[in-house]
């Protein structure tokens, strides 16, 4: 997990939003390989594995709805991510492009969240398993895509949580409504959306 990251990040427990503390125990470079992240609000401690963050135990496989037939570059436009700066999560199945977008859009750190089997934290790729929802700040991230497995609540309400207002929301899920979310475009199994100002 990238260090710098725990500036964006809370506790996924039901308590005001505050800030989290990383306790790196092994490094390698700005990534933490090992260590916890501890709540000062309510004394929890989430551990890092391999370079991995749990804000709970690993959700498993859930079921496996249909996935929409798009691509990386399709996911990049939809996401519109121009300069580098800032965070973007990849949530649920949408996570299995998360090393290709990395290369895509150099400068900016995507973060897969309960991403499938394989793939691998690079130094411009985080993962954190978090099973109750996404654990951001509100109004962090620069632009989050939902894979057909999260395409509903909470994720579709923690998505606008934490997206930056004015920015894009991608869901694997052309029927998704979610709330503060303007549509842009719906269809082909995809919704894409803009955060409302």
């Amino acid at each position: 997990m990238f260090i710098e990251l725990t500036e964006i990040l809370r506790c996924p427990n039901d308590h005001a939003e505050s800030y989290v503390v990383a306790a790196p125990i092994a490094m390698d470079g700005r990534r933490i390989v090992r260590g916890v992240i501890g709540c000062p609000e309510c004394k929890a401690e989430f551990p890092i594995v391999d370079g991995v963050a749990y804000f709970g135990a690993d959700p498993g496989t859930q079921a496996r709805p249909p996935l929409p037939d798009y691509d990386v570059a399709a996911l990049r436009a939809f996401l519109n991510l121009d300069g580098p700066g800032g965070y973007a999560a990849l949530v649920g199945r949408a996570a299995r492009f998360g090393s290709e977008v990395a290369a895509l859009l150099p400068g900016v750190h995507i973060v897969a969240v309960n991403p499938p089997a394989g793939v691998a934290p690079l130094p411009m790729l985080s993962l954190l398993v978090a099973p109750r929802g996404l654990p951001f700040k509100s109004a962090t991230l620069r632009a989050v895509a939902l894979g057909a497995d999260c395409a509903a609540i909470p994720w579709l309400a923690d998505a606008a949580r934490v997206l930056l207002p004015g920015l894009r929301l991608v869901v694997e899920d052309e029927r998704a409504s979610p709330e503060g979310i303007s549509e842009l475009a719906r269809g082909a199994g995809l919704f894409v959306g803009m955060k409302d100002r």
